[in-house]
């Protein structure tokens, strides 16, 4: 296995090198797209018996402005993401803009085109997959086959895919097996991340929870209340508390508890701050709620959390 990382077009034949030393000229070259700046792949030597989720190539690829991608089948079934620039996507008889978060998938039965802007090329991931589970597993979760969407965390998944390429990568002899198990990360990661709305049905309501979501990550130290987060978005708190409800499953006071029980666990790793500062930097005012708050998420206390993993050993 081999990460390609390569800048300007990509090569006409890639040969891809296995672990062991050995190179194949098998995996079909045709498959990269070739109006690529900078990529990074893992294409690993997929199994001729093939069980549960296997992955059989990964990457990013930042495309140059003329890139245009057309296809009429694919031998797996591929998820993309997109991460920065536009464009669109028309994928079997219905077209897509593509932005930022944009998700979608296609496979063997499906025809695709994708543009980019060529004032905003597009920086996009990719999975691709078989197995015996990889048509059920596509079948069953937020995106299928031939569908598009917009992901409501796309950095999240953008992070998954990262652990994919990197740990298919290292060339031990469990990186296919990992890489594989975090293939299984993303897919469940999907059925949280992967909005409703369609990516080709315009969402008044899924931008207005974007704006609300992108608000509150920005601002989480200093709201106290859900009126506030509201009122400065200028709307109702009702309809505040909806939006999130309905794209991620929680209300605006727990998204902002997680945020800043999130910080909270970065000063405790990464700082020698006393418990009742790392309260008061992560927004709490009361340093006993702080400390109810943390051990129902974290399932122990910051002073047993910040013991354990401690590494200096100061008390």
């Amino acid at each position: 296995m081999q990460a390609v990382l390569h800048r300007g077009a990509a090569p006409a034949g890639y040969r891809v090198e296995l672990a062991g030393g050995r190179v194949t000229p098998t995996f079909p070259s045709h498959l990269f797209a070739t109006q690529i700046f900078e990529c990074r792949y893992y294409c690993p030597e997929v199994p001729r018996a093939l069980g549960g989720l296997t992955v059989v190539c990964a990457g990013w690829e930042a495309c140059r402005p003329d890139y245009e991608l057309v296809r009429r089948t694919f031998p797996w079934v591929v998820v993309e993401l997109v991460v920065r620039g536009e464009g669109w996507l028309e994928l079997d008889d219905r077209r897509y803009p593509l932005r930022p978060g944009s998700l979608f998938c296609y496979g063997s039965e499906t025809s695709l085109r994708i543009t980019t802007d060529p004032a905003r090329p597009f920086l996009k991931y990719f999975v691709g997959f078989t197995g015996s589970e990889a048509h059920r597993a596509s079948a069953r979760g937020a995106l299928r086959v031939g569908e598009a969407r917009e992901a409501v965390y796309p950095e999240e998944l953008q992070q998954v895919l990262d652990r994919v390429i990197a740990e298919g990568n290292r060339k031990s002899s469990s990186s296919s097996e990992i890489a594989n198990d975090y293939l299984r990360i993303f897919l469940l990661k999907l059925d949280e991340c992967a909005a409703e709305s369609s990516a080709g049905e315009p969402s008044r309501a899924l931008d207005s929870y974007l704006r609300a979501k992108a608000f509150l990550e920005k601002n989480y130290l200093r709201l106290r209340r859900t009126d506030d987060a509201a009122h400065e978005l200028g709307m109702a708190t009702e309809t505040l508390c909806r939006l999130f409800q309905h794209y991620s499953r929680t209300s605006p006071h727990q998204f902002v508890l997680r945020l800043r029980i999130n910080l909270a666990v970065d000063l405790l790793l990464g700082t020698n701050l006393l418990v009742k500062e790392v309260a008061e930097q992560a927004g709490f005012d009361d340093p006993f709620h702080f400390s109810r708050v943390f051990r129902r998420v974290q399932g122990v206390s910051p002073a047993a959390f910040q013991k354990l993993h401690r590494r200096d050993g100061r008390a």
